[in-house]
């Protein structure tokens, strides 16, 4: 049996790069709510109750969420690879997935787009702090995520099996 050749599915390329902004946003929240009363305190200029509260600098603060972000792309796009190669979708669409990932993480679309500025007002709706209302909204924001994925593939998977002969 011939060895069928690697279809490029651009649609499925971005859905799932579409899907992977909403996961990392996502997670990237509970790092915010686990320590929201420190950005509060960042957030109305009090760095008396931010040095009450912890003894990390505000560097430290922001770099451990550099950390946290890095090691969140890295999971998720390992894990669309994963997918993608148990599915038999290939190679040739979680590679460019993984470029595209990495390469929207570099232009600080996670921290600064304006679409991160509408979930953040999204956020808002579920409270005042930083810490209630980024783990609400940070779990609804992945499960919108993890839906996205869970139907791109679904989709991707039925089209797949039709077709191959």
């Amino acid at each position: 049996m011939p060895k069928m050749k690697e279809k490029f599915k651009p649609k499925l390329i971005l859905l799932e790069c579409f899907a992977l902004f909403f996961v990392i946003n996502g997670i990237n929240r509970f790092y915010v709510a686990y320590h929201g009363e420190k950005f509060d305190a960042l957030i109305v200029n009090d760095s008396k109750k931010f040095e009450s509260l912890t003894d990390m600098s505000v560097g430290e603060l922001y770099a451990y969420y550099i950390y946290w972000t890095l090691a969140t792309l890295l999971i998720g796009t390992l894990t669309i690879g994963l997918i993608n190669w148990k599915n038999k979708i290939g190679k040739t669409n979680s590679i460019p997935v993984i470029i595209m990932t990495f390469g929207l993480s570099a232009t600080g679309i996670y921290t600064t787009s304006i679409i991160n500025r509408y979930l953040n007002y999204f956020c808002e709706i579920f409270g005042k702090g930083y810490g209630k209302s980024f783990l609400i909204g940070g779990f609804i924001i992945l499960l919108i995520g993890i839906y996205i994925l869970w139907k791109t593939l679904d989709k991707y998977k039925k089209h797949g099996t039709q077709h191959s002969v």
